[in-house]
């Protein structure tokens, strides 16, 4: 079984953004960690003629999860989730295809020791700054949504204090999943899909659930990548004088705006 493992989900409608994704990490993955690509089956033949999966392996959505499912943000973090019951690895970093790598990076980036992940653990003030600059009414429309998922979140594991963020792409520890299953989901007759219908947010359950549980020890870190949510915010982080360089300096890696441009790049 593998320390350390990258999952990357796609879908035929973010193939372009995973082929560059998966050759941005055959550049620049020097401990070679291995990598698994997630997708719809009916995207088989497409993905295997369109990449380069050499070095890729090639898995199912049906399969993690069990049954057929649709291509929904919903069944996305589910997918994500559901990994953590393959018995492919101890910790593993996902990542969504409309991100790609800016440097090398290797296994002590995500690893603070051999049996400890790195945690991020923030709260979001670089995404707010940006917004109470350029759209307050968007910043507090956000963080309506925003303060109310956490909380809810956070009512269920009795905690109270900071809204906390936790940003894509993600590292995961099973052993935290295996904790949660054992503690919370079957001594309430629960399942990851109810958690995601209460509170439809992968990264919150993670995030919460550690803390509540301090299922392992918690190393925390900022951010891996640099997201960008809005084209907008990228095109101001531009504007300041901002290049691929420049990110490099301070993130592995680049989250697109793939809902608001067909830019693969920034």
């Amino acid at each position: 079984m593998e320390n350390l493992v990258f999952l990357i989900k796609s879908y035929n409608r973010h193939l372009h953004w995973t082929k560059q994704l998966i050759e941005s990490i055959y550049k620049h993955n020097k401990d070679n960690i291995k990598i698994y690509l997630s997708i719809p089956k009916q995207d088989k033949i497409l993905f295997k003629d369109s990449i380069n999966l050499q070095n890729c392996e090639l898995i199912f959505d049906e399969d993690i999860v069990g049954d057929n499912i649709n291509q929904t943000w919903f069944t996305q973090q589910l997918v994500k989730m559901k990994f953590s019951e393959m018995g492919l690895c101890k910790n593993y970093f996902w990542i969504d295809a409309d991100s790609y790598f800016l440097k090398d990076f290797y296994i002590s980036d995500f690893m603070y020791n051999e049996e400890t992940p790195y945690t991020t653990i923030h709260e979001n003030k670089d995404l707010f700054s940006w917004m109470a600059q350029s759209n307050l009414p968007l910043l507090y429309n956000v963080l309506e949504g925003y303060k109310n998922d956490r909380q809810k979140v956070m009512d269920v594991f009795n905690r109270k204090g900071k809204f906390y963020d936790w940003t894509c792409p993600n590292l995961w520890s099973v052993k935290v999943f295996d904790h949660m299953k054992e503690n919370y989901l079957k001594p309430n007759n629960l399942t990851y899909t109810n958690l995601l219908e209460y509170v439809p947010g992968e990264l919150i359950w993670y995030g919460e659930y550690l803390l509540a549980s301090e299922a392992i020890r918690i190393i925390p870190c900022e951010p891996w990548f640099k997201p960008f949510h809005y084209l907008k915010q990228m095109q101001d982080c531009k504007a300041m004088g901002n290049t691929e360089e420049t990110l490099s300096k301070n993130y592995l890696g680049i989250v697109m705006p793939s809902k608001e441009t067909n830019n693969l790049k920034f």
